[in-house]
This record gives structure tokens, sequence and C-alpha cells, in this order.
């Protein structure tokens, strides 16, 4: 009769299970914090750049209207002032434009930089004896050498008839939504456009 050997069983080998220490804990935190803070940054510059994109398209279409509602008005119009202080000059630079209006009524289109009763920097329509807003954020403009450029820039000859009248606005985009991490980012829109009155056109 044989005999079997029988092995004795190994001794299984004790699993020492351990956490994190101390230190990889805190380089996980590190990283996390790194990993957070890239992320946030770049929502927020794509934020910024979404807002300020929206302004200034949103600013520049509202300007260009405007525009083109007073270049028609101007078309359209006739006994326009005001005229120059010195019977030898032909050209005014003003912060206002006069006219008559198609329905015989007097309309002045006037830039308003400070008023205590208005809203500042604004342009504002004179018509039929009220006062309404027409743009907001129309900002004074000065030339290379700091003279002050005004709004309005009208042509004369033969007198009083108005040869050609030029509009040149500079304009703030709308800020309403800007917050404390803007910071002074004003950006400046500039929209020039020539109009002649028709009478003036086809003599």
């Amino acid at each position: 009769m044989k005999h079997q050997l029988r092995l004795a069983p190994r001794p299984r080998r004790r699993v020492i299970r351990r956490g994190f220490n101390l230190v990889e804990l805190l380089m996980a935190l590190a990283i996390s914090a790194a990993l957070l803070s890239a992320t946030m940054v770049s929502l927020d510059a794509s934020f910024m750049a979404y807002q300020t994109t929206t302004e200034v398209a949103s600013t520049h279409t509202i300007g260009r209207l405007a525009i083109n509602r007073m270049l028609t008005l101007i078309r359209t119009g006739t006994e326009f002032g005001p005229f120059p202080l010195d019977p030898m000059d032909s050209i005014v630079e003003s912060d206002f434009i006069q006219f008559r209006t198609t329905d015989n009524n007097i309309m002045t289109i006037r830039w308003i930089e400070t008023d205590p009763l208005l809203e500042n920097e604004s342009l504002y329509v004179e018509y039929d004896g009220g006062t309404y807003l027409l743009l907001e954020g129309v900002v004074a403009q000065t030339d290379a050498g700091g003279d002050p450029v005004m709004p309005f820039t009208l042509e004369y000859e033969r007198g009083r008839d108005l040869f050609r009248a030029t509009i040149d606005l500079a304009i703030v985009p709308d800020d309403n939504m800007d917050v404390d991490l803007d910071g002074d980012r004003l950006e400046t829109i500039r929209l020039v456009a020539t109009a002649m009155p028709r009478m003036a056109a086809f003599r």
C-alpha cells in the first residue's frame, strides 16, 4: 500500500490594505484645485468674449438704424440750421441740427453731453413740443490736436442752402451686463455718414 505524501498548506499571505497618506492626499487636492481654476478661467474668458461681442453687435446695429433714420430726415427736410456766424464761412460744426420736416414741423436733433435733467451723452429729438431719446452712449470726440469734434457738420452753398450734412458719432457699447470683473474695457464704435437734401441733389 502506497503512502501518499500530503503537502502542508502554505500559510496565506496577509494582504495589507492601506489608504492614501497625507502627502498623496495633498497632491491630489492640489491637482484638482489647479484643474478647477483653469476651467473657471476659461469659462470666465469665454463669457467675457461673448458679452463683449453681443454688446458691440447690438450697439452697432442700433447706431446704424438711428443714423439711417437721421439721413432719411435730412434728405427729405428743408430750411436747415444752424447757420454760420460769419457770412464768409460755409461750414458749421455743431452739436445739433435743425430742419423742417415733410409735415411742416420743426425738428431738432441735439447731442447732450451733460444735463442734470436728461440722460448724459445721448442724442435727443425735439419735436412737436416734446423731447425724446434717440440714441444713448454718444460720447465726446477729439481730433489729433485735442480739439472737440462735433457730431454734425453742415456745408452750405449760396447763402443758406444746405449742400451736405455729415454725421460723426462715437458710441460706447451698452454695458448693462457688465460686472466688476470686466474692469474698464470701453470700446468705442465710430459711425460716420453723409447725406444731401433732395433739393440740393437735383439742382
